[in-house]
């Protein structure tokens, strides 16, 4: 018989430290994608760039303190999706960075096929200004937000994974203060952060499906 997958209590440092790799290996595969689709996408003729543009994007009022909340989002993403990475069965473990692998694909493939630049705009907050100056930083990965998508996902796992109702409810209040601060700050579009959201949502109810029984899943803190 082949040795069962290591549980919670059975696993050691180096089990750990493989989960974070393969976290970090999700981050390095963000870039990749990221890099690639701003590249092409701004080497595109202004013409072929698409404009999802709604009525109700011009009534978002501009709100330069919620940058808290958009910044929120990469500790979140790294400590917060970490933490819940490590607490995971193993089953749910690889299903959950293989839900992280689909989403950053997909989202990539979709800014490709419908290339959209940002909104920016001036008068935001100076972290967003140090931001878009950035060398790295270009506003054409756009729709879907996976700033979103990323965010949605970590936060409908995290509601499902944790038993504590306090938790289950930070994870989701979190997310969507995350989802409405980029459009709060003018990085995104509203059908920007609907497809980035669904998306999110997609993921998480992929791995949903396939976890194991909640009497062994669940994740009593964190």
């Amino acid at each position: 018989m082949s040795a069962a997958a290591p549980g919670r209590e059975s696993m050691t440092t180096a089990d750990y430290a493989k989960r974070v790799l393969a976290l970090v290996g999700v981050i390095v595969l963000h870039l990749i994608v990221y890099f690639t689709v701003t590249r092409v996408n701004s080497n595109r003729p202004p013409e072929a760039l698409n404009d999802p543009s709604i009525w109700l994007d011009d009534q978002i009022p501009l709100l330069g303190w919620t940058w808290i909340f958009y910044w929120a989002a990469y500790p979140y993403l790294t400590l917060g999706a970490g933490i819940l990475v490590a607490m995971m069965p193993e089953a749910d473990y690889r299903r959950a960075i293989k839900a992280f692998i689909v989403i950053t694909l997909i989202g990539g493939a979709v800014q490709l096929l419908y290339p959209v630049a940002a909104p920016w705009t001036e008068g935001t907050h100076a972290m967003q200004t140090r931001m878009h100056e950035s060398s790295f930083t270009r506003p054409y990965a756009c729709l879907p937000s996976m700033h979103v998508a990323y965010s949605v996902i970590t936060g409908f796992i995290g509601a499902i994974a944790v038993r504590s109702k306090g938790l289950k409810w930070f994870h989701i209040l979190l997310a969507a203060a995350i989802t409405v601060s980029t459009l709060t700050l003018k990085e995104h579009y509203i059908a920007d952060a609907v497809a980035g959201t669904l998306l999110g949502l997609g993921g998480g109810l992929w791995w949903a499906k396939g976890r194991e029984s909640r009497d062994t899943a669940d994740i009593k803190a964190g």
